[in-house]
């Protein structure tokens, strides 16, 4: 083993290590919740503190590679301790962005289901829509830049570094999140579909983003699910679907 792979060894566990809590906890949400799609009516609170340990499981592993580069971008920390430190600091910018989107996935779901009890609108109309626009999503060229920007981060980590050094690696992690989350929000939606706590559905997308952030497949991956996700879209609206 190199010396940039043992550096960078006790990161890897410790993020493999978080995520492996998180999985904990999703499991045994999903095991008294259910799969239910949408907020499966809780209020805001409930729904944030099942939201933000189920993104900590599917994306930790994911962020890695981005955060061991972050930890080795700046001066070397003298010590394993104070690089851990950093990429906690990371992950928790990381962590928070995503905190944040779930906030406002619940403020966009909580009309739309009411919408749906009051009769207004098919629940094959609304998931006929929400496979079509994520699927179109996908397929844009808008989500493979932001892909580009969220698997290949050294310049936009760059631009922080020349920032003030208070809050750094939490800013870093950050900006990091934001990219990822502009690549993978139509991969959650979809999620919120098919039920938050569909675990099935959870493995095979923390599966997908692994795949697409940290390896040279991600562009390709992502077309495949776009089609794929306006094929459902139009089976859902022929009615081949229940």
């Amino acid at each position: 083993m190199n010396a940039d792979a043992r550096e960078a060894l006790p990161g890897w566990i410790a993020l493999l290590v978080a995520a492996a809590f998180a999985w904990r906890r999703t499991l045994a949400d999903a095991a008294v919740m259910g799969h239910a799609p949408g907020t499966m009516g809780m209020s805001l609170v409930p729904f944030l503190a099942m939201w933000v340990p189920m993104m900590a499981a599917m994306m930790l592993p994911a962020i890695a590679p981005a955060g061991m580069l972050w930890a080795r971008s700046i001066a070397r920390a003298r010590n394993g301790g104070d690089r851990l430190g950093r990429l906690a600091e990371f992950a928790g910018g990381y962590l928070a962005v995503w905190s944040a989107a779930g906030v406002l996935a619940f403020v966009l779901m909580r009309p739309i289901e009411r919408v749906l009890d009051a009769g207004l609108v098919s629940g094959r109309t609304v998931a006929a829509a929400v496979f079509a626009l994520a699927g179109a999503y996908q397929l844009s060229p808008l989500r493979e830049a932001c892909l580009a920007h969220c698997t290949s981060p050294t310049a936009l980590l760059g631009v922080v570094t020349s920032g003030p050094a208070r809050l750094r690696d939490l800013r870093a992690g950050a900006l990091h999140g934001a990219w990822c989350l502009a690549c993978c929000w139509a991969l959650m939606a979809v999620l919120a579909l098919v039920g938050l706590m569909n675990v099935a559905a959870m493995v095979v997308l923390a599966v997908f983003i692994f795949i697409e952030k940290t390896t040279r497949y991600g562009v390709a991956a992502g077309r495949l699910a776009g089609v794929l996700m306006l094929v459902a879209a139009g089976a859902v609206l022929a009615g081949v679907t229940p």
